[in-house]
């Protein structure tokens, strides 16, 4: 019955300027928005085989729940309601012998909604508003991280040190106005529409050099 609970809330979970250049720029922010998709969002519940509280009230208050799967034990500590992780809390859950996925923020009966942070124990970080399980509202989407360690650096030193996407998303799609940037200082500000460029746009060059731009659904217009 408990890995089904885990199962029914983890289904819940339901991007010079020559044209080579541009094509590049557009499957870059591309491959990212894919990975975002499919990386980012997803926790690892379905792993879990049983659980213990071994601290506190995990019912409804505060507690600690150890959680089993194949890889070795995880954790959650924080607060709950019925039952469900509700409130403030940290999960942590093995998805190897070697690496884990974390999540530390906001639940909602189960659910990740307000600010949270997720690392998902494979070089994909997420700092940011969620809402129904999904990156809703502003955030920031790093990838390619040879690790993470909590506290070790600001969002801010990582939206200006790593590849990453900064700004607006709906339902897990870059959508909006936002800053996809490169680990050279290159960066290009915009709109987006489901992960695509979309819109007026401009891209900066590591030198300070700028040059407007305008997309549409990904395809590059002038």
């Amino acid at each position: 019955m408990l890995k089904a609970y885990w199962q029914s809330v983890d289904k819940m979970h339901s991007g010079s300027t020559t044209l080579p250049f541009q094509i590049v720029l557009r499957a870059s922010v591309l491959a990212a928005a894919l990975m975002a998709m499919t990386v980012a969002r997803a926790l690892p519940l379905d792993s879990v085989t049983s659980s213990e509280c071994v601290r506190g009230d995990c019912e409804n208050g505060k507690g600690t729940l150890e959680l089993k799967t194949d890889f070795g034990k995880g954790m959650y500590r924080g607060e709950f309601l019925d039952g469900k992780f509700h409130g403030k809390g940290r999960l942590e859950i093995p998805v190897s012998f070697l690496e884990k996925s974390i999540y530390v923020g906001n639940w909602d009966e189960g659910i990740r909604s307000g600010r949270g942070t997720y690392w998902n124990g494979d070089g994909e970080l997420y700092i940011g508003q969620w809402s129904g399980d999904k990156r809703n509202g502003h955030g920031s989407y790093f990838f390619g991280l040879p690790r993470w360690e909590e506290n070790e650096h600001s969002e801010y030193w990582l939206s200006q040190n790593t590849e990453n996407y900064t700004g607006n998303f709906v339902n897990d799609h870059y959508q909006g106005e936002g800053t996809y940037r490169w680990p050279n200082g290159q960066r290009y500000e915009g709109k987006f529409f489901a992960s695509k460029k979309h819109g007026p746009g401009t891209f900066f060059y590591a030198t300070g050099t700028r040059r407007n731009q305008v997309w549409e659904y990904g395809r590059f217009i002038m």
